[in-house]
């Protein structure tokens, strides 16, 4: 039983170690260092913080420690950039319609237009570039029920906004089994491929029917859409993938999935453009040249020149292997290694290990000399940019340059009248970390701050 004055006395040492750590927490941390030996300080963290907690941040402490060279932001290695990342928390509201962790982001007039993964459209003044506390933002209501969809890219085109989804419909039919299934996977449902469109207004965008697939499978988890000219006809490529049981779908000619696809504004007819993909989550054309970058299984993260008729080799080729979960004989080699040599087109670069590569774009020769004919693309679980440089057939990486960001990157934009780059940033699923999504501005030092 602690006495009367042992609870003052204890109180009265609690209070004075809260204020010198609010004073001087850098003096309170060495005092505190200096009169713990190193095994209990361990020992203090882990009741502290949980066992959990200290493991998670001495992993990546030590992960952190072997990125040799990485650089991170604002730090590039030949220009000298800035980086804010501005919290969408505003757009969180109550009821339903809040922001989700995930997004995806496109340009307009004077307007970045986000729409997560749930069907929630937002206008954002592209002020907050300049001025983030100049947030002027609307949430904008349509005549679609997305409570069974998935959003899975967003484009504009001249005064249109196209959204490609994942319909989730019943199918009894399906063969599902619970080893096929994830997240977004229940027994007895799958996934069409969609596209829908709508003139864009700030009042309500009223979207029609663009194309929705016949075929359904377990899930369709690529979707990047681009306006291209096919034949002197003007539409869209769409990406899909076939990374499921039904891999071997990407090689099927009958079916839509693991493709690109080329569908005309006209007839909206799905033309199979190129085949052999698993998961193409990032689309650029540029000058007419189209660049895919595509998930591999365990390693093998792909960037793809793309052209009309290729074959890629999924899942028959790829420099990554199936995880230790799907692969039974761990020694026996699943891919072929070589796609050239067995008649499908060998990948600009693949990255082993996979770095959860996503979309990519092209720098504009305005941004800095130092990045001319460069690309930047995003990262989800490497967290990171790559500024990478290819050569002028788009054949092959002449460097590329690691910048860590510390979130996942979804979409990237360039926003000409600033000469910047937008990040669409997620928020984590992690239990320490924030789960709000954000803005990220990248630029000149000179620009952000003045």
């Amino acid at each position: 039983m602690i006495s009367k004055n042992n609870k003052i006395v204890i109180s009265v040492i609690i209070f004075l170690i809260i204020l010198i750590s609010i004073v001087n927490i850098n003096f309170f941390r060495s005092t505190v260092k200096s009169l713990i030996s190193p095994e209990n300080r361990e020992k203090v963290k882990r009741i502290i913080l949980g066992e959990k907690t200290v493991e998670y941040y001495k992993a990546l402490e030590k992960k952190s420690s072997i990125n040799y060279n990485q650089k991170l932001l604002p730090n590039s290695e030949f220009i000298n950039l800035s980086f804010k990342d501005f919290s969408l928390e505003e757009l969180i509201t109550k009821d339903e319609r809040s922001i989700k962790i995930k997004y995806f982001i496109e340009e307009f007039n004077d307007d970045l237009i986000i729409v997560d993964f749930s069907g929630n459209i937002f206008f954002i003044n592209k002020n907050i570039i300049k001025d983030f506390k100049n947030f002027d933002s609307k949430k904008i209501n349509s005549n679609i029920d997305f409570k069974n969809k998935l959003i899975r890219d967003i484009l504009v085109v001249d005064d249109k906004i196209y959204i490609s989804l994942a319909i989730i419909v019943d199918d009894k039919k399906q063969k599902i089994t619970s080893e096929s299934l994830d997240k977004q996977g229940s027994i007895g449902k799958c996934q069409k491929i969609g596209i829908y469109s709508a003139k864009i207004s700030k009042e309500k965008l009223n979207f029609t029917n663009f194309f929705v697939s016949e075929e359904c499978n377990i899930k369709f988890n690529a979707g990047r859409i681009k306006s291209y000219t096919h034949n002197n006809k003007k539409g869209l490529l769409l990406s899909t993938d076939a990374d499921t049981t039904k891999k071997y779908l990407a090689q099927d000619e009958n079916s839509l999935f693991g493709k690109i696809l080329f569908i005309d504004f006209e007839k909206k007819k799905p033309l199979i453009f190129s085949k052999g993909h698993r998961t193409p989550q990032g689309l650029l054309v540029d000058n007419n040249r189209i660049i895919a970058t595509e998930h591999g299984p365990r390693g093998g993260d792909e960037i793809n020149l793309i052209e009309y008729g290729n074959n890629y080799g999924w899942p028959i080729a790829s420099y990554g292997e199936p995880y230790e979960w799907q692969k039974k004989n761990t020694e026996r080699i699943q891919y072929l290694k070589n796609h050239d040599k067995n008649g499908f087109i060998e990948p600009i670069i693949s990255f082993v290990p996979s770095i959860a590569i996503n979309e990519i774009i092209k720098v504009p020769d305005k941004f800095s000399i130092h990045w001319k004919d460069s690309y930047l693309v995003s990262t989800l679980g490497g967290k990171v940019v790559y500024r990478v440089l290819l050569d002028k057939n788009l054949s092959k990486v002449i460097n590329y340059e690691k910048i860590y960001i510390g979130k996942r990157i979804r979409d990237l934009i360039y926003i000409e009248d600033y000469n910047v780059f937008i990040l669409a940033l997620e928020g984590s699923g992690e239990p320490l970390l924030s789960k709000t999504p954000s803005i990220g501005i990248l630029g000149f030092k000179d620009f952000l701050y003045n």
